[in-house]
């Protein structure tokens, strides 16, 4: 993905990125541990917004104590399954912008989204949670054949996605026809030294949080655990992989990584990094953020196991 310049809308979502003070929580590890305790008191909503009725039919189900939301095109047919598993450090609710991303997609690709409600941590950790949603994604597939399931999830949840990724590979002898990792968080220990260079340029993501966010996550597995940190995972026989990724966001070092060692392991990776973008772009209300999503549409629509165009680096700060 190449630009000229960041469009003025993107500039105004950094600038409103930055007043929101949504970095804060990440400043410390002190400010993280107060807003997790804040919202075990006050819980986020989680249902989606009114605003997606019409367009889309929503259902929803229960798996153990997780809530599925299953959202499809109100007037087409979709023979296309993805599982999308939402960001917010693993910590953190789902999102309106989550649901309005999973509602375009639902109509574009077309696709039969499924959102499990996942627990949060330090409530749950890896140690059960990716097995649990590895089930999930299992069902899916059976139900579906392997040819018609995507697996996604941005920052966090990228992660999780990536990590279910390999343990459905080793306990079930499966994956999907794709996995989509928008902004993927995929080393807990943000301990990559080209993140200092890039991380006075994100506007919502901050190391000293993320770190902690990762150590709740991690419950009592090592933070370099592939549970944990998938970057860590072997990449041998996975489904081909999208991965999208902005320069002006710190977690632009995994990607990078993953990139590395996916095509090490011969595995078909669409590596696509868009100039100045910050964290989790794809769902921003742009133009850089349409294009964003014309890709992870086309990476729905796009028959199983091939690999798509890929994009070489730009050359931005952090990159060596």
């Amino acid at each position: 993905m190449t630009s000229a310049g960041p469009s003025w809308q993107t500039r105004a979502v950094g600038k409103l990125l930055r007043l929101r003070g949504g970095k804060k929580v990440l400043a410390s590890a002190d400010h993280t541990r107060a807003r997790v305790a804040q919202r075990a008191l006050r819980p986020a909503p989680y249902a989606p917004p009114k605003s997606l009725e019409g367009r889309t039919a929503l259902t929803v189900d229960l798996q153990g104590d997780w809530p599925l939301y299953d959202i499809v095109p109100a007037t087409e047919e979709a023979s296309r399954r993805v599982v999308y598993l939402h960001g917010g450090c693993y910590l953190f609710e789902i999102l309106p912008a989550h649901w309005r991303f999973v509602a375009q997609l639902a109509r574009r690709a077309p696709a039969r989204v499924t959102v499990p409600i996942y627990p949060l941590a330090p409530r749950r950790h890896a140690s059960d949670l990716v097995p649990a949603t590895a089930s999930l994604l299992a069902r899916v597939i059976e139900e579906a054949g392997p040819d018609n399931v995507i697996l996604m999830g941005d920052s966090a949840g990228g992660g999780l996605a990536l990590a279910t990724a390999q343990y459905l590979r080793d306990h079930h002898g499966l994956q999907p026809a794709r996995t989509v990792l928008i902004s993927p968080w995929l080393d807990v220990t943000t301990n990559h030294p080209d993140q200092a260079a890039i991380e006075h340029l994100d506007p919502m993501l901050a190391r000293p949080g993320l770190a902690e966010a990762g150590r709740l996550y991690a419950g009592g597995l090592d933070l370099a655990d592939p549970l944990v940190s998938p970057l860590n995972g072997t990449m041998k026989g996975l489904a081909p992989l999208t991965v999208l990724c902005g320069t002006h966001d710190i977690l632009v070092t995994d990607s990078r990584a993953l990139t590395d060692k996916a095509r090490a392991a011969g595995v078909p990776i669409d590596y696509h990094e868009a100039a100045a973008m910050p964290h989790a772009f794809p769902l921003m209300p742009t133009p850089e953020g349409r294009t964003a999503r014309a890709l992870v549409v086309d990476a729905c629509r796009v028959p199983t196991r091939t690999a798509l165009s890929c994009l070489p680096h730009p050359d931005e700060p952090g990159r060596r």
